[in-house]
């Protein structure tokens, strides 16, 4: 769930919480290679689409939000560079794929990956996709680079960005027991300076 975030970003969670009462038709996530921005992200997707769950046990059983950790939910749609870049048939694809209603959820949504990777003509596609959003459809737009995000679809998202991670973020996401060792042993050192220091 989105709470599980709270104390990792505090201020992208502020963000995404509120934005649950309110939604933009757009989001562009400028990532800053957080460790945990996509999946915070994803938490905010399931938040959007599913209301099956109230509580964690729920979210972890929940059968829609597994379906879109698969890859499987017919109301969301993924997509990736193909190959260099982001093409106009992607773009002409999701746009026919949205011009009907969401077929399970009461919204539909699409993330772009890498979106700094659209070609000029994908560009197109999706500025005037965003300047004519379809009812009840979200966009999540993602990248490591956003000084290469067109300055026209930047202006018409609401702009998100994650902090950059410290050193034990990366240990703790990667091997959280690791990263418990370490605040053992670097908690038992202060203890021996201080020890040391007033006896």
């Amino acid at each position: 769930m989105l709470e599980e975030f709270k104390d990792i970003d505090t201020i992208v969670y502020r963000q995404l919480y509120n934005g649950l009462k309110k939604l933009s038709h757009a989001y562009l996530f400028n990532l800053n290679n957080n460790v945990y921005a996509e999946d915070m992200i994803m938490s905010f997707v399931k938040s959007i689409m599913c209301k099956y769950h109230t509580d964690k046990e729920e979210y972890n059983n929940c059968y829609v939000c597994k379906r879109i950790d698969d890859g499987n939910f017919p109301d969301l749609k993924r997509i990736y560079p193909d190959g260099m870049w982001i093409k106009k048939e992607q773009l002409d694809e999701l746009q026919q794929t949205f011009s009907t209603k969401p077929i399970e959820s009461l919204r539909r949504c699409y993330i772009i990956y890498e979106v700094d990777k659209l070609n000029k003509s994908a560009a197109n596609s999706l500025l005037k996709f965003l300047e004519e959003p379809g009812e009840n459809i979200v966009a999540i737009l993602l990248t490591n680079n956003i000084n290469a995000v067109l300055d026209t679809i930047r202006s018409r998202c609401q702009i998100i960005t994650f902090s950059k991670n410290k050193v034990e973020d990366y240990i703790t996401y990667n091997n959280p027991v690791l990263f418990l060792n370490i605040q053992y042993y670097k908690n038992l050192l202060l203890l021996i300076l201080q020890i040391h220091l007033y006896s």
